[in-house]
């Protein structure tokens, strides 16, 4: 499986973090990977929103922090259907953000973050406030047909074996282990056949 830089910072992130986190939300939370790109996450009523800070994407629509989360959930279900990640369905973990720190509810659709801004997710006032009460994000909102995420990042999970070993081997398959320890093996067997007909000559 050939995977690109990003993909390889997900799947480091849900292998440190498998063992604590409840959810492959709590994987992004803890691991900050969307936070580092100013992406945060609030899954509420059957929709997804998304905000974007306006600090690092200066336009409204942001091709690279929308593919991000494409690529995302396209890793995951790549990483699913060949069954290095199972999901738990039939356990929930509430978890419903992702990339916001300690956000608490102050009444129904307005939210606090620990850092006193303030998210209003109100229809048609969809909104991300800094402590001024500027806008800090640019704010998209989704159904979750449209952006599948409650099913792979609300549950508890699992991961394999393999997962783990291909994070611990520098993402090397075991195939492409195997033959460097063959290859490996042919040169050891080589330099030993070279050094001892050099010894032979030298002292005959």
């Amino acid at each position: 499986m050939r995977l690109k830089k990003t993909e390889k910072e997900i799947i480091k992130a849900i292998v440190k973090y498998s063992r604590e986190a409840k959810s492959l939300a709590e994987v992004l939370h803890l691991s900050k990977l969307l936070e580092k790109r100013g992406i945060a996450i609030i899954h509420q009523n059957n929709m997804n929103y998304v905000f974007l800070d306006k600090g690092k994407y200066d336009d409204w629509f942001s091709n690279e922090a929308l593919g991000y989360i494409a690529e995302i959930i396209s890793l995951i279900s790549k990483l699913i259907e060949k069954r290095h990640v199972v999901i738990i369905p039939f356990e929930s973990s509430d978890t419903k953000t992702i990339g916001i720190d300690g956000m608490q509810g102050v009444k129904p659709n307005l939210y606090r973050t620990n850092g006193f801004e303030t998210i209003c997710l109100e229809a048609g006032y969809i909104t991300w406030l800094d402590v001024q009460g500027n806008q800090k994000c640019w704010p998209y909102h989704y159904t979750e047909q449209k952006m599948q995420l409650s099913h792979f990042f609300d549950h508890p999970f699992i991961i394999s074996q393999e997962l783990k070993d291909l994070v611990k081997h520098n993402f090397k398959t075991e195939e492409e282990r195997r033959f460097s320890k063959q290859q490996w093996a042919t040169w050891i067997s080589i330099l030993i056949a070279f050094f001892t007909g050099l010894f032979g000559i030298l002292f005959k």
